[in-house]
């Protein structure tokens, strides 16, 4: 939709249910968009898995869109990492700062394109264009034709992070659901690749030990 990367979709839709970057330190909320921006770096060649399943940053020459910079730069400095123990390390820090900092870079990304206007640290989004991506994702799970791999990632996303509770009604949202685990379960679906069903059930088990963790 719009040329945007199925994060920015997911923080449009963070957004238009809590305005403020506080939205991002709910665990559930914070997992979906570390693991959506890990995937994004994966997929464009920036970041590599070593054998041992480490995060490693290639040695590419081309930069990372804007807004993946800051969590670029944090996976650089430090010690190789788990995907899974990465993300459950930011999420379960008692202040979230990096989960905050991520955020933040991809919400003045998105304000500096127009998708988002910001006044007195509160975000306003576009409800048109915001309708129009859940329309579309609403209706790529309903159609009997195989849905697009960026709405099953961001139906992955609002599935994970419980929010397409909130932003459906109850019989829609149960819909959704649905077609997704069906999508993720069947080998017919050849636009939906391995790497994103792995990252459904990677990102289950990583919602699950944030949300019980004390």
């Amino acid at each position: 939709m719009d040329g945007l990367t199925y994060t920015q979709e997911f923080v449009l839709c963070v957004l238009n249910q809590k305005p403020k970057i506080s939205a991002f330190k709910n665990r559930k909320v914070a997992a979906c968009l570390l693991l959506s921006e890990i995937v994004e770096l994966l997929k464009d060649g920036t970041m590599a898995l070593t054998p041992a399943n480490r995060m490693v940053i290639a040695p590419v020459s081309k930069a990372p869109v804007d807004y993946l910079k800051p969590i670029t730069e944090n996976i650089k400095g430090g010690q190789p990492q788990s995907v899974s123990n990465y993300v459950r390390d930011a999420v379960l820090s008692i202040r979230r700062r990096r989960v905050t900092k991520f955020a933040q870079a991809i919400c003045d990304s998105l304000v500096k394109d127009g998708y988002l206007e910001e006044d007195h640290k509160t975000y306003y989004d576009n409800q048109t264009l915001t309708d129009r991506i859940l329309t579309q994702l609403y209706n790529d799970a309903t159609a009997k034709k195989e849905p697009s791999e960026k709405n099953s990632m961001l139906a992955i996303l609002l599935v994970n992070s419980g929010l397409i509770d909130q932003i459906f009604p109850k019989d829609e949202a149960q819909t959704v659901k649905l077609r997704l685990k069906e999508v993720m379960r069947s080998g017919q679906y050849h636009l939906i690749s391995d790497v994103t069903k792995k990252i459904n059930t990677d990102l289950g088990t990583i919602i699950d030990a944030v949300s019980f963790a004390r």
